[in-house]
Formats: C-alpha cells, structure tokens, sequence
C-alpha cells in the first residue's frame, strides 16, 4: 500500500471557506431610513393649536338689528326694531302681536362680542355701570357736580316740538279701537292719554332721543319725576 501525500492548504485560505458559526449579515438601511417621516417645524414657527387666532376684543359698535335678532328667539311674528346704544350696552325694542313694554338688553364682552343680557321695561344705570344717561334705564346714572358757568345754558331738550297724538300712535301698537287723546309734554318726555272702550287711568309714556327722535318708554298710571330727570310733569306721581 502507497501513502498519500498530506494535502496542507494555507491557514488563511482555510479560515476565509469556512464561515464564521452564528454570524449575521451587516443589518442595511431601512427603507425610509433616508426619508424622515415630517419635516421638522422652523424655528420660531406657531403650533397647530396656537395658530388658531382668538377674537380681537375691539370697540363696541353699535349692532344692527340683524345681529341682535340672531342671538336670541323671538316669539313667531315678532322682529327687532330700533337699537339704541350707550357705551356697551345696547337695547332693541320687540315688535309684533305679542309683545309687551319691554325691550331686550344685550351686553358687549371683549373677546365673544354681543351677548344677550335682559329683558324687561328698565334698568338702574348704576347696577350697568354706566355714568351717562341711557334711554334704557329707569334711574339716573351716577350724578357729578356741574361745573360753573359764565352764562346759563340753553336745554337741547327745552327745544323739542311736542309731538302729535297721530305721531305717537305709530310708536306702540294700541289695542283695537283705541287712540291717543291729549298729549302732554315736559322737556323732552311725552305723556298720551289713551282713549277706548276698555281703557283705564294709565299714561303711554315716550322718551325723545336725540339722533332717532321719540321713542316708546313704557305706560302706567304714573312715574317718578325724579327717576326722570323732571321737577314736576302731569304723568308724574311725585
């Protein structure tokens, strides 16, 4: 029997056939590893949430009877009319088969707008905040010291003409077969005696403002001299 030469390969060729036990390939970039998922925001630049821009809380302009009959629901038949407004408060009176003396107050909030506040025939100027009179309120506002002066005023409202009972009559919606008889007027306030089958004691009280002319107050039997700015008036009852 012949022996065979031993066949000795090189150690390195030897290590590089055999692979290494348990060894993994290099991992690889991810597909989406080159393309990030969002671009980062510039700096400086809002979030979602802080871009949404809050309501500038302005002046308070006068709203248009549009606007108030928006906030509120009226009875069927019945609409807004004449808006009178002192700083920010404004007042709108109701017309239609339902509607009684009262007018709807509405409220200006910086930031949300008009609001509706009330509704009734009056308010105290004072539990409104206001310092001025407003054609809304029952009570004077907070009074000041009037300061001298070298020469007696003239009263815009000692000028105002008084106005007819036809005049007045398409201010308030009377009921059927009533009119207005005498008017008596004081300044700038109006009193009409109302005449019909079924009328009572009671004065329809109307108020002249300056800029929308006369306007419907209330009606009584009587008011407060004093609650209207007046020394003594035939509607009056003190």
């Amino acid at each position: 029997m012949s022996v065979r030469p031993l066949l000795l390969l090189p150690f390195a060729a030897v290590l590089f056939a055999l692979p290494a036990c348990g060894a993994k390939p290099a991992p690889g970039p991810s597909p989406t590893a080159s393309a990030p998922t969002s671009a980062a925001p510039a700096t400086g630049a809002p979030s979602a949430s802080s871009a949404v821009a809050a309501p500038a809380g302005g002046s308070a302009e006068c709203p248009t009877v549009e606007a108030l009959q928006k906030l509120v629901e009226l009875p069927k038949g019945s609409s807004l009319t004449t808006v009178q407004c002192v700083k920010d408060w404004a007042a709108a009176d109701p017309q239609g088969p339902s509607t009684g003396d009262g007018v709807y107050l509405f409220h200006f909030v910086a930031g949300t707008g008009w609001k509706y506040s009330d509704q009734g025939s009056g308010w105290d100027c004072k539990e409104l905040g206001l310092t001025e009179p407003a054609p809304f309120c029952v009570s004077d506002p907070v009074k000041t010291a009037p300061k001298p002066a070298s020469k007696p005023a003239t009263s815009a409202a000692a000028s105002v003409p008084c106005p007819s009972a036809q005049t007045l009559e398409k201010l308030v919606e009377l009921p059927k077969g009533w009119t207005f008889g005498s008017v008596e007027c004081v300044e700038d306030w109006a009193g009409a005696d109302p005449q019909g089958p079924t009328a009572g004691d009671g004065w329809y009280l109307f108020h002249f403002v300056a800029g929308t002319g006369w306007k419907y107050r209330g009606d009584g039997s009587g008011y407060d001299c004093v609650d209207l700015g007046l020394k003594e008036a035939p509607f009056c009852i003190s």
